[in-house]
């Protein structure tokens, strides 16, 4: 049955086309120096972001049938936005951080700033510098990592007051996740191969008092962790490594169930499709983005001309309502949409196929 499921999805994708969005560069830049760095989608697949190594954030309107009208950010932060969070209860508002001691508030609506906060260490007044920012699954905490491995917890609903800092970790922590368990768990992807789980637990009257448990670590990977995917329905975790190894857990019973490991490069970006069919991943240098089937964990499509750029690797995201996906293309210069074909009746005319699966 898996092997037959395997050649289905193997003819699903094969009449996806990509289509290119016109993404001008900034003057005094030229596309071969204003890479794509990350690709983001709102939780209604309304909005996509994108940021680039020019320091720009640019945010598209996402239509039925192609991507446009994109607003620009400039000089968004000091230094090139490394991580983006939409918050999730809104279709509008996201946060970034780049390089400095700053988070921002951005409305996708309008481009503008809708707020900023500086993040120091401990209660000293020493700035840190941001690499990581994640909104829980229920909005409520917004979490940060420094390039010192610190990990600091804000209260959304209390003006983004800091209510607890994780300092006992000593790797240099590449990606951290939440599960969909409102803002109780989430979980890291180490330099040492290992992925800690956490248990975040907020005073129930007053919102800010907490405290951060260690619950268990996973481990087998003989190099760095580099990305973590939870699949949307909460049915599994996947974990990148700097080895080409991408492992699955599940989650319910905790247990590693499979192993993609037919590529020997390092992975650079992963994530799952809307209904966790599929996981895409991205590599380091010199291969394609290939996509899996997570039963079968067989390899169902390879994305055209979607190899890591010259300073970025290569980034793509699923679209959070159908089953197509958003990627750099041309060495990371451009921005591509894989758009699912449109079916054509008995009389020659256009309809879309029914998207569910």
């Amino acid at each position: 049955m898996a092997s037959n499921n395997s050649r289905n999805n193997k003819t699903f994708f094969k009449n996806f086309t990509p289509l290119s969005v016109k993404d001008a560069p900034l003057p005094g830049h030229s596309l071969s120096s204003s890479e794509i760095i990350i690709i983001s989608i709102n939780a209604t697949g309304t909005k996509l972001v994108t940021s680039r190594t020019d320091k720009t954030i640019r945010i598209w309107r996402c239509y039925p049938d192609k991507i446009d009208d994109a607003l620009v950010i400039e000089d968004a932060h000091a230094k090139a936005v490394e991580s983006i969070s939409w918050e999730p209860n809104t279709e509008h508002s996201f946060a970034s951080v780049g390089r400095d001691e700053y988070v921002k508030i951005w409305n996708a609506h309008t481009a503008q700033l809708e707020r900023q906060f500086r993040v120091f260490k401990g209660d000293s007044n020493e700035p840190t510098s941001l690499k990581t920012v994640r909104y829980s699954s229920d909005g409520l905490i917004l979490i940060t990592v420094d390039r010192e491995s610190i990990v600091s917890f804000f209260s959304v609903e209390h003006n983004y007051k800091k209510i607890y800092e994780l300092t006992s970790i000593t790797e240099p922590i590449y990606d951290v996740q939440w599960f969909h368990y409102n803002h109780s768990f989430f979980i890291l992807a180490l330099h040492n191969g290992n992925i800690p789980i956490y248990k975040l637990t907020t005073n129930e009257k007053d919102g800010i008092t907490a405290q951060v448990e260690f619950k268990t670590e996973f481990t087998g990977h003989r190099s760095s962790a580099t990305g973590i995917v939870i699949d949307p329905r909460g049915t599994y975790f996947a974990v990148g490594s700097g080895e080409g190894v991408v492992s699955i857990w599940d989650t319910q019973t905790m247990l590693h169930t499979k192993v993609i490991s037919d590529i020997d490069e390092s992975i650079a970006c992963l994530d799952a499709s809307r209904d966790g069919t599929y996981i895409a991943i991205s590599y380091d240098k010199s291969q394609n983005i290939a996509i899996y089937d997570t039963v079968s964990g067989d390899r169902v499509f390879e994305v055209p001309n979607s190899e890591s750029g010259q300073m970025t690797f290569s980034a793509i995201e699923w679209f959070p309502n159908k089953t197509s996906f958003a990627y750099s293309s041309d060495q990371g210069t451009v921005l591509t949409v894989m758009k699912k074909p449109e079916k054509v009746d008995r009389n020659g005319r256009n309809g879309r196929r029914n998207t569910a699966r």
